[in-house]
């Protein structure tokens, strides 16, 4: 008779790749924009009302719930990261400490615009819905003073794979731009697409460009 041998022997998983790390916290910050955002416009909404509704509170607390369950599962990656990964260079953890600074000033000026858009029939329409002048003018200062040299900073602290990855991007980015934005207005002007959206034209260009740098740097 044959006895098999059993070990106990684990085969060792590989390390969270930079890639996968990458992919978590986009998805994360994603669903934590989303989700507070309608949580402050809900907030918004329901404050004009005399009376909330219990239900209103309920809804509330759901997505309050769900944009603490993205940033838990952000930092539950980062953690998972340094872990199998070891410690980030100084330079690596300015970089990060940089985005992830972006990252929570777009949180807070996304909830900021659900909460004062005038808009009380839509409550979520944080793109399109009217802002009073000081808000727009405040948001504006934040992109200006802040948001710049942030971007600035990072830039700075990136080495040269995550250089070369983000001029890619940009390169890709400004030819579909070149080619998207006449191509809309002729449209338009021939009468079969509607006016030109500056704000999906950028928001467009903006995702070919993370598309194409996330390939370079992570693919």
């Amino acid at each position: 008779m044959m006895v098999s041998n059993m070990t106990d022997d684990r085969i060792d998983q590989p390390a969270m790749s930079l890639g996968k790390l990458a992919l978590h916290m986009f998805g994360a910050t994603m669903a934590a924009v989303f989700f507070s955002g309608a949580a402050a416009g809900l907030i918004g909404a329901l404050g004009k009302e005399e009376q909330v509704k219990p239900i209103g509170w309920v809804i509330m607390g759901v997505f309050a719930a769900l944009t603490l369950a993205a940033l838990w599962f952000a930092w539950v990656s980062a953690r998972r990261y340094y872990r199998e990964n070891g410690p980030l260079s100084p330079r690596a953890r300015r970089a990060t400490i940089s985005a992830v600074v972006a990252g929570g000033l777009g949180l807070v000026m996304g909830a900021w615009m659900s909460i004062a858009g005038d808009a009380p029939g839509q409550p979520f329409d944080v793109a399109n819905a009217p802002l009073p002048a000081g808000v727009a003018a405040a948001l504006i200062a934040v992109i200006v003073l802040v948001i710049t040299p942030v971007t600035w900073f990072w830039h700075r602290n990136i080495d040269e794979h995550e250089e070369q990855s983000y001029r890619t991007g940009a390169l890709v980015g400004l030819y579909f731009y070149s080619a998207m934005a006449p191509i809309w207005w002729l449209g338009h002007r021939g009468g079969f697409l509607p006016a030109v959206d500056g704000m999906t034209v950028y928001l467009a260009t903006m995702a070919v460009w993370g598309v194409v740098w996330f390939r370079q740097r992570h693919l």
